[in-house]
């Protein structure tokens, strides 16, 4: 973590916005304000970047923040436990995330950065299979049959799901710029005629991790020759892709299903698969686990559950040279390095980013105007504009400013609101590899892929499914030859470190040689819905960052409607202006 404890005066005391808090909202609406010519203050009260998404880069870092948790200085975060085994030197060649997001293919933040010319400005890692703990007694538990018939079963059915799941021949992208890769193979399949000519010359076998985590079947080639489906199992699969793929489609011939998909938003996904499209219970808890919801199937509503896997399912297929990939992630510590690049990129557009200095209060303006910075002024000109707050810094300092924005910026609470989520969290350093989620799924991909995502489903009744998002060395995070373990369950309290607990050991006991756990770090978090209540006119409160896995849409969505209500525009989101990008242009010469 970047640490100042020392920081110069303020370069001016009168700002058009002043944004609290550096995680990724507040850091992306720093760039896109600075970009539209506003002048931005961007200050941060704990002494390094990313607040609630931030990383550490040793042990001791991580010591230190687990501390101030326990003494109640991090609020939504609680009873922090860290483990360290004798004689492990964590000092260098760490990076450990607080948020090692996922985010597919066909997400609003990928959009964005493209549209921005960014996505170069990130080491991008592709994310291979899902894989979820079932025996083979629970694979042997048939679906409960309700007399529907499908038309299509078998192979056909297995076409219909590569239509949906997107084998297409393969496209440029700049995800993977100046990444080494591995010779294509000579027979490499490019289109849904190759790969069924392919899997019908050399059926796939889905993949087992130690015996009992089974890769789950999502590509044509799983649904095709999956040892765990028969052909009645194809059909209904098939089926339920296409409505899932059709949801909320304007086409007039697909109305059915989105009327099929409002009538049932508040079943739960179990029970509406089971009644419409009877797939076996092992089935359908492989599907739940693609939707990275913190709820067992039997309580997941299909309202939420079927968005999320329309999601992965619409970016299957698509990531260049790894297209049994549905998402990717960050290096170097995921969203943690968002809100690194998002600051340089708003001190590039001309703000200023303060790191250990917080509000302390703030009043409606008392003085007529303030001089604005002459630096925004036409040829050295001076005018002078009112600005409505004035804001007190916690080193007493006084800035003037137009806007607030920032989680609870002018009132920030530790205490837990009514309705708040509690999810455990544990991140692991373990010793060795884990074979074989990092080898390549299909002889034609020419990437490896750095992560992978496994679950172990709820086996209580009031228990929640346990993921765990394994990142190996490329992704930068680790020495060679370890993995992190990235573990979240949903909890009323430190119970849900003993499910955290057991879902790992299951992972590193089904190893030939089971790896040692090197170090360990187990919190809770919290969040709430926000009340979306300003407290005064000019200040803007963002909702908490979510607690889940994935970059979600929703993020990039409400950052755009704050640019909107300052600029009364959303027209120019995130775009560089034609001097800055000459600028640029002359900097990478």
């Amino acid at each position: 973590m970047a640490t100042f404890s020392e920081h110069p005066p303020l370069p001016s005391t009168s700002w058009d916005i002043l944004i609290s808090g550096s995680s990724v909202k507040q850091s992306l609406l720093a760039v896109a304000l600075g970009r539209a010519g506003r002048s931005v203050l961007q200050i941060d009260e704990n002494t390094y970047y990313g607040g609630s998404s931030t990383a550490f880069y040793s042990f001791s870092d991580i010591c230190t923040w687990a501390l101030r948790v326990n003494d109640g200085h991090e609020p939504g975060f609680s009873n922090a436990i860290v483990f360290q085994e004798e004689g492990v030197d964590g000092k260098r060649g760490y990076i450990i995330s607080l948020s090692p997001h996922l985010v597919y293919w066909h997400s609003a933040l990928l959009r964005l950065l493209r549209s921005a010319d960014m996505t170069d400005s990130f080491s991008w890692q592709a994310v291979g299979s899902w894989w979820v703990w079932l025996t083979d007694e629970d694979v042997a538990i048939p679906a409960v049959t309700s007399g529907i018939t499908l038309g299509e079963v078998g192979v056909k059915a297995a076409k219909m799901v590569a239509a949906v799941t997107g084998a297409k021949k393969k496209k440029k992208g700049g995800w993977n710029k100046g990444r080494k890769k591995e010779p294509a193979a000579e027979d490499e399949a490019t289109g849904i005629a190759a790969v069924t000519a392919a899997a019908e010359e050399k059926p796939t076998t889905l993949r087992r991790v130690g015996g009992n985590f089974r890769e789950v079947p999502c590509t044509f080639e799983d649904v095709a020759w999956s040892a765990d489906l028969t052909d009645r199992d194809r059909g209904h699969l098939g089926e339920f892709l296409r409505f899932v793929m059709k949801h909320d489609s304007d086409e007039p011939a697909d109305h059915k299903y989105r009327d099929i998909f409002q009538d049932n938003r508040t079943k739960t996904l179990h029970d509406f698969i089971s009644k419409n499209f009877p797939l076996p219970p092992s089935a359908i808890t492989s599907l739940s686990s693609l939707t990275l919801l913190p709820a067992p199937s039997t309580k997941m509503l299909v309202g939420a559950a079927v968005p999320r896997l329309a999601t992965h399912f619409g970016s299957l297929g698509n990531i260049p040279d790894v297209r049994s990939a549905a998402a990717l992630t960050i290096a170097y510590g995921g969203s943690a390095e968002l809100c690194q690049v998002f600051s340089r990129a708003a001190a590039v557009a001309g703000g200023v980013n303060v790191l250990g200095r917080g509000i302390k209060s703030v009043q409606k303006s008392k003085a007529a105007s303030d001089v604005v910075p002459k630096t925004l002024l036409e040829a050295g000109a001076e005018e002078e504009v009112k600005r409505q707050l004035d804001v007190e810094l916690d080193n007493g300092e006084t800035v003037h400013v137009d806007w607030i924005i920032g989680e609870d910026a002018t009132k920030p609470s530790a205490e837990s609101p009514s309705g708040a989520v509690s999810i455990a969290r544990a991140v692991y350093i373990i010793s060795g590899p884990i074979s074989p989620i990092f080898e390549k799924k299909y002889k034609d991909e020419t990437i490896i892929p750095a992560a992978t995502v496994l679950m172990v489903p709820a086996t209580k009744e009031d228990a929640r499914p346990v993921y765990i998002i394994v990142r190996s060395a490329v992704t930068g995070e680790c020495p060679r030859g370890q993995c992190l373990l990235y573990v979240l369950t949903e909890t009323s309290g430190k119970a849900g470190y003993g499910e955290i607990e057991s879902a790992v050991q299951r992972l590193l006991d089904n190893q030939i040689e089971p790896p040692k756990i090197l170090f360990s770090l187990q919190y809770i978090t919290t969040s709430h819905q926000p009340s979306h209540q300003d407290s005064m006119d000019g200040v803007i409160n963002l909702a908490s960052v979510g607690l889940g896995m994935v970059f979600e849409d929703e993020w990039v969505e409400e950052a755009m409607t704050v640019y909107e209500k300052i600029m009364g525009t959303r027209e120019g989101f995130m775009k560089l202006s034609d001097a800055a990008k000459r600028m640029l242009d002359e900097m990478d010469e």
